[in-house]
Order: structure tokens, then sequence, then C-alpha cells
């Protein structure tokens, strides 16, 4: 063979190796940025669902004479003990109440829902409602160590809910009042126990993976893509928790006519009210259901801007749906 003959063999080894040399090295580049995406993906989702805990629980009311008790009860998800206080009505009235609201608490908060809480107590607790206002798990003072926004905690909230059926005839009458995940959380638990009269969710998101999606950027300063679709695959496949199936949007068409009143400030920069528009759309054939979008609102602040208004709101549903003893 002459050496004529083996030069184009020569040149396209030395091309294959080439071109061999660069696909080796996109493909360890490729990997690498894999890897990065799929640790930054894993801290953003980790560092959600592992919130360090607010664990002031202290009140300071301005009403004399509120007697209450830290109790005590069981999630019905894990055992995890959750812990609370119980305003009893019948401090007041000397009358034992049959009549209860449950305050549920949104993420990164705990039973105060930062100040709120004293608020609806100072007001409903004279009006002959008990008040019980729980911390969800890995928050505040109850056990746990995963927030699930909403996934687990709607079991919380079911477990306060059979505590109070357990207390004498406190359980008789169960309105709930949630506040952001803690009103997707109220809705959830909502759909699924008859012991539950009426629900007054503030400020919710319509599904938790839509959330997340939608206000990665705003919370992390990461693109959207693709650290939004990632963090939601590491969540469901690394850590077990599937946000996309936490959807109040879905939860409350499984409910029968269930009181429902939703409330969300049309200036809510963490969740858009348009989350409450797709969840009352969901409830277009429930016909005790209604919605309110107080007016350049922020998030869960209705009761701070508007409380006249709040509380006539808040008082003609509860006094229906709950109020008669």
């Amino acid at each position: 063979m002459s050496q004529t003959s083996l030069q184009p063999n020569l040149t396209s080894n030395i091309r294959l190796k080439k071109w061999r040399k660069i696909l080796l090295s996109l493909g360890i580049v490729l990997l690498l940025v894999m890897a990065l995406v799929f640790f930054i993906s894993y801290k953003v989702i980790d560092t959600l669902l592992h919130h360090p805990r607010d664990t002031n629980v202290s009140y300071e009311l301005n009403i004399d004479k509120t007697p209450y008790e830290e109790v005590e009860f069981k999630s019905l998800k894990n055992d995890n003990t959750i812990r609370g206080s119980f305003f009893p009505a019948s401090g007041l009235s000397g009358k034992a109440s049959n009549k209860t609201i449950i305050v549920v608490h949104g993420y990164t908060s705990n039973r105060l829902v930062k100040g709120r809480t004293p608020k609806l107590v100072e007001h409903f607790v004279p009006k002959g409602y008990n008040v019980l206002s729980f911390d969800l798990s890995s928050q505040g003072k109850s056990d746990g160590d995963l927030i699930t926004l909403g996934l687990n905690e709607k079991y919380d909230l079911l477990g306060a809910v059979s505590y109070l059926k357990s207390r004498d005839h406190t359980g008789d009458n169960i309105g709930v009042i949630g506040f952001s995940m803690g009103a997707a959380t109220s809705l959830l638990a909502a759909s699924e126990s008859d012991d539950i009269k009426a629900v007054i969710a503030d400020s919710p998101f319509r599904n938790a993976g839509l959330f997340l999606r939608e206000g990665l950027p705003f919370f992390s300063g990461l693109p959207a893509f693709p650290f939004s679709y990632t963090s939601i695959w590491v969540g469901k496949w690394v850590i077990k928790v599937d946000l996309d199936s936490v959807s109040p949007m879905d939860a409350v068409k499984r409910m029968k006519d269930k009181p429902v009143m939703l409330i969300h400030g049309t200036g809510d920069q963490q969740i858009s009210y348009k989350n409450t528009e797709a969840i009352f759309e969901s409830l277009k054939d429930d016909p005790y259901s209604e919605a309110w979008y107080p007016n350049n609102t922020e998030h869960i602040d209705a009761i701070n801007h508007y409380p006249t208004e709040y509380f006539q709101r808040v008082d003609r549903f509860m006094d229906k749906y709950i109020g008669k003893e």
C-alpha cells in the first residue's frame, strides 16, 4: 500500500479522535452542569421544606380574664405531637360553648399567625366562640422536621378536629380560619372532614407545585427555568414530597355544599389573588361559597387593612354556619 493511500485514513483518524475529544468534553461539561443544577435544586427544596422554626408563642391579649390552656394532641400523620393553645368561651360566659374556631397558620409562622391570632381571640371569645390555635408540624413547638405545604399538615388539622371532638361538646360546631399555606391546608382538610362545618381561607395558593414554580424566582432570585421544575422533581423523588399533588383547587371540587369564604387581597405579591379566583371557579357549583378581594391589600393583611369590614364579613359567615348553640 502506497503512502498516498494511507494519508486519507490517517487524516480521518485524526478528525475522529478530535471529535471524540470534543464530544467527551461536552459530555463532561453537560454532566457538571446537570450536577450543579441538581445540587442547587436540592438546596432550594431542602431549605424550603426545612425552614427554621419561630418558637415565640407568647400572647399579649387586650381583654381581661382570658384563660387559656396549653394543649397537645396527635397529628393523624406520622404520630407527631402537635402543641397549641385553647381559649374557652366559658371563661367569660360561664357556660361551656359548643362552637369552636380553629386558627391555622402559614409557612414560617406559628400559632400566633404573626399577631393575627390575638385579634381573633379578642374578637371571638367574648362572642361565645372557643378558639383553638396550634403549631403545624415542624413549626412552632410541634414535633416534626419537614414542612410539606399542606400535604401532611392537613393531618395536623384533622388531628385538631379529632381532639375537639374528644372534649365534651367543643367539637359540635367547628369552623376553620386558615392563612396562606394554612388556608390551603384548611381547604384540603375540609374536603375530607364532615366535622368541619365552615372554612374561611385567607390568601391560599391553588396548587403547591404551581406556587413554587411561579414564586421561586421571587423567593430565591433564581431563574424559573430550570430551577422551578427541577426543584419540584427533586422534592418528589428525593425528599418524597409531591407538591403537585397538594391542590386545594382540586380538593374543593370534592366538597358537597360546604360553606367556604375566600379572602385574597389584590395587592398580594407573595401569592397572587388569581389563585383564589381559580379556587372559587372550582366552587362554582357550591351555593354556599363566596369570595372577597379587598383592594390593594398585601398578603393575609385584610384583617389589618380593613379590620371593620373583615370582622363584619367573618362574623356574618361564622354566625350563620356554626353560630348555633
